[in-house]
């Protein structure tokens, strides 16, 4: 056979040409069955072409594993960009969909730079399929994107609109016509009869792997030789002719999508490895190395065949194997896919300890029904031996939502605890249990406190199994928001959270660090106390720093910012606003971007530019954000007065049930505050006057035993006429005479402000970035120094200048640097 070469290539002029199109379309779609020599094709064109190359081949249906390595195509070039991706996770959103873009036109790709995406058809999220056609739509300009996929991309969203982008090659333009295969079987060194050629075509239909195959069986048969089945000449030409030991290890390694040199030493005879690749790198076209990642991949036609033979080799060998890979996979940190192997072969001990070594910091939204079968499945007397891993599902269907799960879980796992003799061990677990259990009393302080009290007795230091790293807010922008729960004793709670956080900080490693001054300074904000709400401010951000807790960070700036906004100092306003979402890159902390959505969209609000409030909001699309259930009511209040402001008053009635309901669930009485204010406003508006005082009557009863003036003051151009006409009660005298004062003082700082936005118009059309880059360009920075002072790419100034003249019907960086310099020499 020395003057045969099977494992020629052969590619079609009508192929090469049509790759070329990778070049002319930001988005090129390979489509074809399996086996069709797509990855081939593509790989060997780009590897010719010059081109720098993001390979990523697709090894499971999961989203988030998907999206680590996305994330990781990039961490060669831009390392931070890559790791704000992958903090970002799996874009499911509008706002995230945008932050990734933005992220990605950060990154300075390379001349002929392509990412291609292999085996996308194991991905089936429609959210995953709009970011990757926004993505095309939006690509760098140096930058293309391929998608190879068994299946067609995105079919709900084809159409002729997206022949404008998008270059298809499909099927097609991979079958071998009968001239073709004589060409390809004469490179391969065979010369065919016509008639053999003709029963070929006939036979394969021009299907590449097929033809591959019935190759090798002619090379041993002489002979055109019609099988029934691909899996029978995979059977006959590959396997059956391999060595023993080398079918051994085929066997072996076929579990794995892709194995490296290391990786098969430790699965198989280490001195008999090198040995056997050998044979199959010379005798086999379906197996190639990738000398980038330096790893081995095998065709999904002969895994397919390789793990449907190991399935009728017998349970014993399948398991053997399966331990050999998740012993692999624990070596190197995988611990899902060890999951999943202990699983397949039923071991939950082995199971429990991957789930316990994970701390199940792995396991996302889309494996929770995959948890919770594991416990469901495992025998008690292995769950009675893993309480660690019955720790961890306990805080998983938490932070789930599966509440009933929780209850029913930390009391199963307590009673496994208490049967350890092991004094020092048992309260350990007992600590990290009453730890866990203490978030279920959210926001209840002093309850919250009495399990975090009993978990600091018994835990030996700060607890193992809690990740400090989660947003201590839940996205709330306001601590004291999240815990004014009861009329009349917010200054009580302020105190309680004061002497709760230290303990609760040296048993978590500082998670939430300086929440508790943030609270004390919110809570003297809404009091109207502002020199003393800087003053915990001041105090707060120190610790919320070195901890590293960018959500108490968010809230501090923010109430720094609110504080800007009732002294009248717009510019200091619109710079708070600008550091939060710095804060936010600088700590790659990209979760929290709704967090900030909110912040602006309540001081947009307060300015009355219903323009500036993000889209998202406006809508009341929620869903459409990472927000947790305990920061709705918060959104609820932005919500609710972005409909004040637009006149919608019957859909804020209609709403308000809704509104105040979700406050009363821990409850938030901040926010049945503000809509108790807002169905005011509506219900005066619509002429329903009794209805407008009984609303206003409610806000103050829970408001003024505790002096909190600030909701009324933010809306005393919408409730001064009716204090006027409110029969008001002697308790609530001096509390309205305190909020008409205090108005009198906000009202003409607001009105300072709104005309300065009027007179910025048309810069007011532009984002908080947008006027943060359209300012350095006035001090004389060009895109380098913008890129370098914002710590982002010169591409994405750009990109951002662009959008700037386009807002603003100019063409020329002079005429922006004018429009700058004049609204400044206005103020």
């Amino acid at each position: 056979m020395s003057r045969y070469n099977p494992a020629a290539l052969y590619m079609r002029t009508s192929i090469q040409q049509e790759l070329k199109g990778i070049w002319d379309y930001p988005l090129t779609l390979v489509e074809a069955p399996m086996g069709y020599g797509k990855t081939t094709a593509v790989k060997e064109y780009l590897s010719d072409s010059g081109a720098n190359v993001y390979w990523q081949t697709i090894a499971s249906e999961s989203v988030n594993s998907f999206w680590q390595e996305f994330s990781r195509l990039f961490s060669r070039i831009d390392a931070k960009s890559a790791v704000g991706l992958m903090g970002l996770g799996a874009p499911d959103n509008s706002l995230y969909a945008e932050t990734a873009l933005q992220l990605i036109h950060g990154i300075e790709f390379p001349d002929r730079s392509v990412v291609v995406l292999d085996d996308y058809h194991l991905l089936s999220e429609a959210k995953l399929d709009r970011f990757i056609e926004l993505l095309a739509r939006n690509l760098p300009p140096n930058l293309h994107l391929v998608i190879i996929s068994r299946a067609m991309f995105g079919e709900t969203a084809m159409g002729t609109e997206h022949k404008a982008y998008c270059h298809a090659i499909d099927k097609s333009s991979f079958e071998l016509t009968q001239e073709e295969i004589g060409e390809y079987y004469k490179l391969c060194g065979i010369r065919l009869k016509a008639s053999e050629a003709a029963a070929l075509y006939e036979y394969t239909e021009g299907w590449i792997s097929a033809l591959y195959l019935s190759m090798l069986s002619f090379l041993r048969e002489g002979r055109v030789e019609q099988q029934a089945s691909l899996q029978e000449l995979i059977e006959k030409v590959v396997y059956r002719q391999c060595p023993a030991e080398v079918k051994e290890f085929l066997l072996t390694l076929c579990v794995f999508d892709k194995f490296s040199l290391t990786q098969a030493k430790e699965m198989w005879s280490a001195e008999k490895v090198e040995a056997a690749l050998k044979y199959l790198m010379a005798n086999n076209a379906f197996i190639k190395y990738d000398s980038y990642s330096q790893t081995y991949h095998m065709h999904n036609i002969l895994t397919t065949y390789l793990r449907e033979l190991l399935e009728r080799q017998g349970t014993p060998k399948k398991h053997a194997v399966l331990r050999l890979a998740a012993a692999w996979y624990i070596k190197n940190g995988d611990y899902l896919k060890a999951m999943d192997c202990f699983e397949a072969v039923g071991d939950f001990d082995e199971l429990f300890t991957a789930l316990e070594l994970d701390n199940a910091n792995s396991i996302y939204m889309e494996r929770k029904e995959i948890l919770k079968g594991y416990f469901i499945k495992c025998p008690v007397e292995i769950k009675r031996k893993h309480p660690i891993a019955g720790l961890v599902f306990a805080r998983k269907m938490f932070s789930f939502n599966e509440r009933a799960l929780y209850t029913a879980q930390c009391q199963e796992v307590g009673d496994y605890i208490n049967e350890i003799h092991d004094v020092k061990t048992r309260n350990q677990l007992l600590g990290e249990l009453e730890l866990i259990k203490s978030f279920a009393r959210y926001n209840d302080i002093e309850g919250m406190a009495g399990h975090q009290r009993k978990a600091y007795e018994l835990l030996d230091g700060p607890t193992k199994l809690f990740d400090n790293k989660s947003f201590w807010t839940f996205g709330s922008p306001s601590i004291l928001y999240m815990y004014y729960r009861k009329s009349g004793r917010v200054a009580q709670e302020v105190k309680d959270l004061l002497a709760f956080m230290p303990l609760y900080g040296q048993i978590t490693s500082g998670h939430g660090a300086g929440a508790e001054y943030v609270m004390q300074a919110e809570w003297h904000f809404y009091r109207g106390e502002f020199e003393q709400a800087d003053l915990g401010i001041s105090a707060a951000m120190e610790p919320a720093r070195f901890h590293r807790q960018i959500s108490i960070l968010l809230c501090a700036l923010f109430l720094q910012t609110r504080l800007a906004f009732v002294r009248g100092d717009l510019p200091a306003v619109q710079n708070f606003l600008r550091q939060m979402r710095s804060e936010i890159e600088a700590y790659g902390q990209y979760q929290v971007v709704h967090t900030v959505d909110m912040c602006e969209a309540q001081i947009y609000a307060q300015l009355n530019t219903q323009e500036k409030i993000p889209a998202w909001i406006a809508a009341g699309k929620i869903q459409e954000s990472r927000l947790h259930f305990p920061s709705h009511a918060y959104f609820n209040i932005i919500y609710g007065k972005s409909l004040l402001i637009s006149g919608q008053y019957l859909k804020l009635l209609g709403l308000a049930g809704h509104f105040n309901d979700t406050a009363g669930i821990f409850p938030n009485l901040l926010g049945q505050v503000y809509t108790h204010i807002y169905v005011a406003v509506a219900r005066y508006r619509l002429q329903h006057l009794e209805e407008a005082q009984e609303s206003l009557k409610k806000a103050l009863d829970i408001a003024a035993p505790d002096q909190l003036l600030m909701p009324f003051v933010e809306n005393g151009e919408y409730i001064q006429e009716l204090f006027a006409k409110l029969d008001i009660d002697e308790q609530h005298t001096k509390f309205i005479d305190c909020i008409r004062t205090a108005y009198a003082a906000y009202a003409k700082n607001v009105a300072i402000m709104r005309t300065a936005e009027e007179q910025d118009a048309p810069l007011s059309r532009l984002s908080a970035r947008e006027l943060e880059i359209a300012e350095l360009v006035a001090n004389g920075l060009l895109n380098q120094g913008i890129a370098a002072r914002l710590y982002i790419g010169v591409t994405t100034v750009k990109k951002t200048l662009q959008n700037i003249y386009a807002k603003l019907g100019i063409t020329r960086r002079t005429e922006l640097m004018r429009m700058v310099l004049e609204r400044k020499r206005g103020k």
